[in-house]
């Protein structure tokens, strides 16, 4: 399968994976065909990629890290707390009515990344636009409990990281929605109350009996940078929590491959290539070299273009090395004629040849 823009879908296409809505309903199911009327409702409900089938990818697996069923269950969590978080919170009342099912979510969320740990992560959650923050915590908080194995956490420290990962926004909710999905650029005034949401988000965990001081500090710090540079505190280096330095990269990588109210999702491989830019000014490098260990940067399915006039779709990714996938070879020049002879080509074996862009086809 391949992940295509809604507004690059025709009708015909079929379905790989399901769509969601916003509260988890199934809205399309994998294996449907795509009508002229389904793309107009998906347009409206602000769901801009889809997952289809491709001929070419014949036999060719991708897996998802966790099941679409903890996935799902798990954002609809977020979304019950954080909807109910507004009044709840300003009441005096706590996380302490959640922290069953949050602790049962974690530890799903752990088992099967544990069960996974090897995988590549080829594929993208799709977010509905209303559904983007709750959606974000938790691609967040996998993507940052997966790097933390990676880094050798062990469970307890997992339990806490994936805690402080699946709740870093939940300060969000005393922020006013006018602001958070702001289309245009943020005031002076507007950007301080952002700056708030680690502190507010601190303060109601403090009220949960799940409360440690690691959780704690992910949900404070995670907008700390390196170069002191983040807020609130404006911690650098070693003082920032490195619960918090990892949920920072899951963080940043999962905002800049989602749609925004003021831009559209980066793909995959122009994210891998920022972080890999910003390097040590805002993350730790251990960290990010965890982290770039396991996103492919190039998801199959991805239509790429070599240096040498060649291209076809990815087909495979090798774990650590996001920039080097395998490709099955199609085409040739850029009029995009089937190739006479088509073959695999494993860039990781291949040093002379390079990707030079991405065709969305």
């Amino acid at each position: 399968m391949r992940r295509i823009s809604i507004e690059q879908i025709q009708p015909g296409l079929i379905l790989a994976k399901a769509v969601f809505g916003s509260k988890g309903q199934l809205l399309l199911n994998a294996g449907v065909e795509i009508k002229t009327q389904y793309i107009y409702y998906l347009k409206k409900l602000g769901i801009n990629y889809l997952y289809v089938r491709d001929d070419r990818l014949e036999g060719v697996q991708v897996e998802d890290v966790i099941t679409e069923e903890t996935r799902m269950e798990a954002r609809s969590l977020v979304r019950e707390i954080m909807s109910d978080g507004e009044s709840k919170f300003k009441k005096q009342k706590s996380l302490l009515l959640y922290d069953e099912k949050i602790i049962h979510y974690i530890t799903k969320i752990i088992d099967e990344l544990l069960a996974n740990k090897d995988i590549v992560v080829n594929l993208m959650d799709i977010k509905a636009a209303g559904d983007y923050i709750f959606a974000h915590c938790v691609n967040t908080c996998v993507l940052a409990t997966l790097t933390a194995t990676k880094l050798g956490f062990k469970r307890p420290r997992l339990v806490n990281l994936a805690t402080g990962a699946l709740l870093h926004d939940v300060g969000n909710v005393a922020v006013p929605p006018e602001i958070l999905n702001k289309q245009s650029s943020l005031t002076g005034d507007e950007y301080e109350m952002i700056k708030k949401h680690p502190l507010y988000g601190y303060e109601i965990f403090k009220k949960s009996s799940l409360f440690s001081a690691a959780a704690g500090a992910v949900i404070y710090q995670h907008h700390e940078r390196q170069n002191g540079q983040g807020y609130p505190q404006g911690l650098k280096g070693g003082k920032i929590n490195l619960p918090a330095q990892i949920v920072s990269v899951a963080d940043v990588y999962d905002a800049l491959t989602s749609d925004r109210p003021y831009r559209k999702a980066y793909l995959s491989y122009q994210a891998v290539e920022m972080l890999s830019a910003f390097g040590q000014e805002y993350f730790d490098l251990e960290v990010l070299k965890a982290f770039l260990s396991f996103v492919a940067a190039y998801p199959i399915g991805t239509h790429v273009f070599l240096s040498n006039g060649e291209s076809g779709p990815v087909i495979g990714n090798t774990p650590g090395f996001p920039l080097h996938p395998v490709i099955k070879v199609m085409y040739s020049g850029e009029s995009l004629a089937l190739h006479p002879n088509p073959y695999e080509l494993d860039l990781t074996e291949t040093l002379n040849l390079s990707i030079v862009k991405v065709i969305e086809d």
